[in-house]
């Protein structure tokens, strides 16, 4: 795997540490730039691949063309749930930790407008296009280094370790290694999308169609990491060390905006065929943090205290600009049998930071690693429904691969999902939707630098009811 994404990770943690080192990381700008898969039941249950379907609300995300397909109204919403686990190794030790959020995952109205040929559809509502919950545990000795090193900063207002008194005058400390470390991680929050959208029939058989969508939000990181001398190897005051502890805590409160448009072409009402282009979203990212310092000794000083605190804490704001997402897929209908397939490009160098408030610097260095850790990728996802002959019931599954965007990933790193559900049809207004999908990847993490690594294997799981009423 690339040693990139090594450098991604230690700039990452060092905008905990210090006020004066608060700047963009590239992982925030992808944070934004990626799209969850639950909007809309019957969508997920087929994998996503949903972009030459796009026959109901949630078409404002998947396709907005596939409104003009629509000629009742509708009134649809729906629930999800997420369940996120994380299987880590650290120095040879397995830990787990997991996470779960339920939220309400669409909402909104579908309005056909009376027209004397062809049609013309509006539809307004929400949908959360993007889940940041996550979670990671650790716990392993490392031989060979420590966190503390790593808290030095040459402005001693700044400096953890200055303040905790485990460094001399000279920023030294001889606390280097042979360390017991462990700690969680905890993400939360996610993107709200606020929509309106438009589609019209322009000659039989052909849809085009827009969404404008505004963009709201928030995102939630706390980090407990705790270093210990583990086989007390530190003995000798004022470096008696025995303990420390490091709480880290950032929040994002976002806004901003995105477009998108589709076009949908049916070819004898045997297949559909639709193109769609996501132009750059922007979003405004307001972020405060905090880090909170806690050592530990085994003997008190002349003082007669056994333990210090300190605390750091700021505030900036920035932009984010994501790349172009050009999307393309087709549905085949033959019977009771629909099948589909989505592709979906992104070049993900083209994200871009913006300005930045005057405690952010480097903001062009921040760009140039944008371009060298992230490539481009295509998303493939297939799809499949059958509806049950006499009964109003439908079956369904469908399959994701969403390749690693960071430059030299293996196809491990890959996000795989395998998806299914099943679709009810009330007396031919009410529908009830139901989807499930297992995703599982691996990845890693850096705590400070590539000698103290987490390797994981995260699994997840989620769950997504949807409800419409067509009249």
């Amino acid at each position: 795997m690339s040693t990139k994404r090594i450098v991604l990770f230690i700039g990452y943690l060092l905008i905990f540490m210090t006020t004066r080192s608060f700047a963009q990381f590239p992982e925030d700008a992808l944070r934004l730039s990626l799209s969850g898969l639950s909007v809309g039941a019957r969508a997920l249950a087929m994998g996503g691949a949903y972009t030459g379907i796009a026959n109901d609300f949630t078409a404002v995300y998947w396709n907005p063309a596939g409104l003009a397909q629509i000629r009742y109204y509708e009134i649809s919403g729906g629930i999800g749930h997420l369940g996120y686990k994380n299987q880590s190794t650290f120095f040879g030790q397995s830990s787990s930790l997991s996470n779960n959020s339920t939220s309400l995952s669409s909402a909104g109205f579908v309005y056909p407008l009376p027209t004397r040929r062809g049609s013309l559809t509006l539809a307004f509502g929400y949908n959360r296009s993007a889940d940041f919950t996550t979670a990671l545990a650790f716990n392993g000795f490392n031989a060979v280094s420590s966190i503390i090193p790593s808290l030095y900063d040459p402005d001693e207002n700044q400096d953890l370790a200055w303040q905790l008194y485990l460094e001399d005058s000279t920023g030294y400390t001889p606390i280097q290694q042979n360390v017991g470390q462990r700690g969680s991680v905890l993400e939360n929050d996610g993107v709200k999308n606020w929509t309106i959208a438009g589609a019209l029939e322009i000659i039989p058989k052909l849809y085009l169609g827009a969404t404008l969508t505004l963009i709201s939000g928030s995102y939630s990181y706390t980090r407990n990491f705790i270093e210990e001398d583990a086989k007390r190897l530190y003995t000798k005051p004022p470096f008696d060390f025995q303990q420390l502890v490091v709480d880290n805590a950032i929040d994002w409160e976002l806004s901003g905006y995105g477009f998108k448009i589709g076009m949908l072409y049916n070819i004898r009402d045997r297949a559909r065929f639709g193109i769609t282009v996501k132009a750059p979203s922007r979003y405004t990212v307001k972020e405060k943090f905090q880090t909170d310092g806690l050592s530990v000794f085994k003997t008190p000083d002349k003082k007669g205290v056994y333990q210090y605190t300190a605390s750091v804490s700021g505030r900036s704001e920035y932009d984010v600009q994501t790349p172009f997402v050009f999307g393309g897929g087709i549905s085949l209908n033959a019977g009771g049998l629909v099948i589909s397939g989505d592709a979906e490009y992104a070049d993900w160098g083209e994200m871009e930071f913006k300005n930045p408030s005057s405690n952010i610097s480097g903001l062009t260095k921040k760009n140039h690693d944008i371009k060298s850790l992230f490539r481009a990728t295509t998303n493939l996802r297939a799809g499949a429904e059958y509806a049950i002959p006499d009964t109003d019931v439908r079956l369904r599954g469908g399959f994701v691969y969403q390749p690693s965007p960071f430059e030299g990933d293996p196809s491990s790193f890959a996000q795989k999902y395998v998806t299914g559900g099943i679709g009810l049809a009330l007396q031919a207004s009410v529908f009830i939707d139901v989807a499930y999908a297992h995703g599982s990847w691996d990845t890693f993490h850096v705590n400070y630098d590539q000698t103290s690594r987490t390797d994981e294997s995260v699994t997840t799981n989620n769950l997504l009811f949807t409800i419409s009423y067509h009249f």
